[in-house]
Parts: structure tokens; sequence; C-alpha cells
């Protein structure tokens, strides 16, 4: 059982990504792994031109689950999140800050246009206009019944080549039909994360009112980090466990980052 948990633990197994794919009659290789986790594996690759091996244009691979988990089929799984994704996605096509849809791969991939840019987990310098311009974007999410969800994750916040901000990653984002509490709710707490960020990489462009908000925790946040926090200490305690018994590897340092690096639960 513990030998298969090298290859249940991963998304697409203990293999990766796959090395090379077509999509729409093209193909692309494999150039970096960005992600690999249980419910998803995101990777950066470049167009393969009429078999040559010049680098063509850039894409970005996000395969959800494919892999059983101890004998469990998860296909299910990873159509389901898949689906979802896209479906958000495809509403928001007409928006130049977030992943443009290329096409679909296998039963629980697509391929987008890769957005050159570095998360906030890297730590790039933010333009002072930054997190206004943020603010924008998420009015127009929210405008469309589009609560962002995963706005706390650092990683999922891109600073563009032209300075913008870029949202990816929507697998948890929620779609409402109307503006009702709960969808309120949700959006708070966009603003909420939002603001936090700020406080902690441009506190000089924050107002009185934007710090004195950046600290309040709305009543649903803190109710979910109190339900929360023993799930998340016994995941981090079986992390730990399975990093220091070898079933969780690091990936190489010219692929790691503060995500994807199973490392971080041995600190």
């Amino acid at each position: 059982m513990f030998k298969r948990l090298k290859s249940d633990l991963y998304a697409c197994g203990q293999e990766g990504l796959p090395k090379e794919i077509t999509v729409d009659g093209r193909r692309y290789r494999l150039l970096r792994t960005f992600k690999h986790d249980f419910f998803a594996a995101t990777g950066l690759y470049e167009a393969v031109l009429a078999d040559k091996p010049e680098v063509g244009t850039l894409k970005v691979l996000k395969v959800a689950r494919m892999q059983p988990f101890l004998g469990f089929g998860l296909l299910w799984l990873g159509r389901r999140l898949c689906r979802r994704e896209l479906e958000i996605l495809e509403r928001l096509q007409d928006m130049d800050q977030v992943p443009h849809l290329v096409g679909r791969w296998g039963p629980t991939g697509f391929l987008y246009d890769y957005i050159e840019g570095r998360s906030l987990d890297e730590k790039p310098p933010i333009p002072d206009d930054f997190f206004d311009q943020l603010s924008h974007l998420l009015e127009r999410l929210h405008r469309r019944g589009i609560c962002y969800v995963d706005l706390n994750k650092r990683g999922n916040i891109l600073v563009g080549r032209d300075g913008r901000p870029y949202l990816i990653d929507f697998q948890i984002s929620m779609v409402f039909s109307g503006s009702g509490r709960l969808c309120r709710l949700f959006q708070q707490e966009d603003h909420y994360h939002l603001l936090k960020h700020k406080r902690r990489l441009r506190p000089d462009l924050m107002s009185p009112k934007e710090r004195q908000e950046s600290y309040r925790k709305s009543v649903w946040i803190q109710v979910h980090r109190t339900l929360a926090w023993p799930f998340r200490q016994l995941r981090r305690g079986l992390m730990r466990w399975f990093y220091r018994r070898g079933y969780l590897q690091s990936p190489p340092p010219d692929q790691r980052s503060p995500e994807n690096d199973p490392a971080r639960f041995d600190r």
C-alpha cells in the first residue's frame, strides 16, 4: 500500500505530466512543471514547429486528478474539477487578465496561453497602482457573479510583464446567479484577502481605512479557520510524514517554488 502512495499522492502519478502532447493538431513539449499535487498538475509547454526544435509559442497545461487513490478510481473527480473550471473560464474569455483557453487535452486537462509574469510568492516589485488594478479586476468578476475565493494564495496572483495583475487557477471559484447574501459574503472575502496582501507587500500605499479593514476578519473566516485548523494540522503532519519517508519529493532546484516544494511541511 505504501509503495503505491508514491504515485497515488499525485494527480498524474509519480511520472507527472506528459513530456509531449497534441492539442488541436499541434504538438507541444514540456519545459517545466509548475505544480503537482493531489488534485491537479500544471506545467509549461512550448509548441514544436514543423518538427523543429526551435522554441515556439508558450502554453500552460492544467490536468485535474487522473490517478486512482489506493485502488479507488478518481477520474470522475478530475472530470468534474476540469469541467467546472472550464465553465468559469469560458465566461471570462473576453477579459485579458485571466487564462485564455486554447483547447482540451484528455479527459481532465486543458491548455491555455502562458501569461508572462511572476507570482506574488516570488516577491517581484509591486507597481504603485497594482492593488488598485487588482481591485478593479475583482469588481469585474463580481459583476458577473463570480467570486474568486482563492485569493489568499499568493501563487494565484501574477504581476504581469506589463505590471498589471493577472489571476490564474479558478478551480475553487464560485458562480452565483444573483447578488444574494452568500455571494456578497464571498465577495467581501476576496476584498479582505486583497487588502491583507497589500498590507504585507505595499503597506506604504494603504489608507487608514484599508489598514483597518485588512485586520477585520469576518465571522465566516473566523469560523472557517477554527473548524479547518485541526484538519490543516493533520494534513501538515501527514505531508511531513510522507516527505520524511520519501513518498513526497522536492522538484529540481530550477523548478522549485514556495508552493510546489513539499519540504515546506518539514519546517
